[in-house]
């Protein structure tokens, strides 16, 4: 049966690309779209994307999406553009104070040092995708959340559900690939309900993830992940989590992975 799927990212190539997640991003979207799936992508709009180039053209009903972030009322937009030499519709959200001014390595400065915002840049970019759907007029049935930078959109999506009936309907699968020690997600940041992440003062990302998709993939590829988050609790205590092995390489065979998303999306 054809699935309404929401591919979540922060990397696609060719539009911006710091680690194998851009190129999953691409390979894995695009073989859901051959089983004949409805996808569509969403990242972020940098400000070192070329809107030219990339042919990025504007969408009278998401040029003005509305919410509350943080006690703060916030407006953003997106664009929309084909993944080149394809017909798979990627959308950009765009926010210049949060996106804007973001250099090419999108997570660290120039020096190398990782953002000290990352966490709240990226909690605004989950709760703004699942904002953008009442405008959208689609409502996905799955929304795959690919790697930490998505992390926080299955506890939201859970969260909001409660008053949303539409939301209630969407699954999520979480797709784990990096560690990402250095980003730690800090409750006080945003005024989260610290209960709401018991027993954990502080969550790396993967955590909270897992915590919430109905189901998780652990993807051991350029890092082998999996020993060290199959240690966790939380992952263990998951009942819908599995582990793939990817050979990174130039033709990377994304084969297992496209397969283990797509038994879970049967399973959930």
């Amino acid at each position: 049966m054809t699935k309404k799927l929401f591919y979540i990212t922060s990397e696609m190539d060719p539009f911006a690309s710091v680690s194998p997640l851009s190129d999953f991003s691409v390979k894995i979207p695009l073989g859901l779209q051959e089983k004949g799936n409805d996808v569509r992508c969403l990242m972020p709009k940098y400000g070192f994307i070329s809107e030219r180039k990339y042919i990025l053209r504007e969408v009278i009903r998401l040029k003005e999406i509305l919410f509350d972030f943080d006690d703060v009322d916030y407006a953003c937009s997106a664009k929309s553009a084909f993944l080149p030499k394809s017909r798979l519709q990627v959308y950009f959200l765009e926010q210049e104070d949060i996106f804007g001014e973001l250099n090419n390595l999108l997570y660290k400065a120039k020096n190398g040092r990782f953002l000290t915002d990352n966490d709240k840049r990226f909690a605004f970019y989950a709760l703004a995708a699942i904002k953008m759907l009442p405008n959208l007029f689609w409502y996905p049935n799955v929304i795959i959340c690919s790697s930490w930078t998505s992390a926080l959109i299955p506890m939201l999506v859970k969260t909001l559900a409660k008053k949303d009936k539409d939301l209630s309907k969407i699954k999520t699968v979480y797709i784990a690939s990096s560690l990402n020690t250095d980003v730690i997600f800090d409750t006080n940041n945003l005024g989260f309900k610290k209960e709401t992440f018991s027993p954990f003062k502080s969550l790396n990302l993967n955590q909270i993830g897992c915590m919430y998709a109905d189901k998780t993939i652990i993807v051991n590829g350029a890092e082998k992940v999996s020993s060290t988050l199959m240690k966790l609790k939380v992952f263990k205590d998951a009942k819908n989590c599995s582990v793939v092995d990817l050979d990174y390489g130039e033709n990377t065979d994304y084969s297992p992975l496209l397969n283990a998303i797509e038994l879970g999306i049967k399973k959930i």
